[in-house]
């Protein structure tokens, strides 16, 4: 079966196309005066596996979640330009599959269609369906419409019944009549199989966007992940200035360098050093010579037998040192 990743051929109209059970062409009356309607009913789709198909190898559709609404356009070939009919009823559960009952147009293509079947032409109902997704099953088993199915499988998850056709020929003798979509891929009237240049063009816009939302979002991470850096060096550099200065910041000074950018930061702690270096040769600010002049004075005392309770060394304030260092 095949790969969800591998490389495949471009879809053509047999990989969308499915031979489907008998359906029939009736008539009903429309009412007193006006002529009568032609009918069709049929099975669209089984329920069941469709084996061996050439490109999807055994596939199964989902009916829990397949959607579908009515009223609902029956067309030739899939050609949207051929409208020959409208489904106006279904039926949707496992014993019989999805089946469909509807009305033919009144112009020429739909009555061609009508009086090709009474002359036992073999039209071949389809369904057009286009799956949200499609889930390969490579190994073991998968519950799907009631019953155990066995891998190898791929099975087509809400399939969207987008509208049914009458087909000339189908691709693969199975017991239903259903043209699929991989990956939300459309048939068009242009080339069965071919995505439209208005769907290129979303799907360049799609991938643009993406593109971009993966740059700005990397763009994100990479600026989360320097700033983290810089505040981590900044407390590591706060650390080792604390350290350095034999000192311990208040939490309002780590603040503000934390916040100072790398050029006020390295000029604070310039300043900071220089101060201390200046501390520290002075003494705490104090010129040299007051600290000499209180040693004298205390080798003066010792020198004179003090007995505890006389003279004390002569002490300077902070002022009287100021105005001793000017006069000097």
């Amino acid at each position: 079966m095949p790969e969800p990743n591998s490389q495949k051929p471009p879809l053509d109209r047999a990989a969308f196309c499915f031979k489907a059970s008998p359906f029939s062409v009736g008539t009903t009356n429309a009412g007193e005066g006006k002529p009568p309607v032609r009918t069709f009913n049929g099975t669209a789709y089984s329920g069941e596996v469709i084996e061996n198909h050439h490109y999807w190898g055994n596939v199964i559709f989902d009916l829990d979640s397949m959607q579908i609404a009515t009223p609902l356009a029956a067309l030739l070939e899939h050609n949207t330009g051929k409208r020959i009919g409208v489904v106006k009823s279904f039926i949707k559960d496992y014993a019989k599959g999805l089946q469909v009952s509807g009305v033919f147009l009144s112009n020429e293509d739909a009555q061609e269609v009508a009086q090709d079947s009474d002359d036992e032409f073999p039209w071949q109902m389809s369904v057009f369906i286009d799956p949200q997704s499609t889930e390969f099953i490579e190994k073991g088993s998968v519950n799907v419409n009631g019953r155990e199915i066995q891998a190898p499988v791929v099975v087509f998850r809400g399939g969207v019944i987008r509208e049914i056709s009458f087909c000339v020929l189908g691709a693969d003798s199975n017991t239903s009549a259903v043209a699929a979509s991989h990956q939300s891929k459309k048939f068009n009237q242009q080339q069965d199989g071919e995505m439209t240049e208005l769907e290129k063009a979303n799907a360049r816009i799609t991938e643009l966007e993406k593109e971009r939302n993966d740059a700005v979002a990397a763009k994100d991470t990479a600026e989360a992940e320097l700033k983290q850096f810089k505040d981590q060096k900044r407390e590591s550099d706060i650390k080792s200035l604390e350290t350095e200065l034999n000192t311990q910041f208040s939490e309002a000074d780590k603040k503000a360098y934390t916040a100072m950018d790398d050029t006020a930061f390295a000029f604070n702690s310039n300043q900071l050093r220089q101060f201390s270096a200046n501390k520290s040769k002075q003494g705490n600010g104090l010129p040299d010579y007051l600290f000499k002049q209180q040693a004298n004075s205390q080798q003066q005392q010792n020198n004179q037998g003090g007995n505890g309770g006389g003279n004390q060394p002569k002490k300077f304030s902070l002022s009287e040192a100021a105005a001793k260092r000017n006069k000097s």
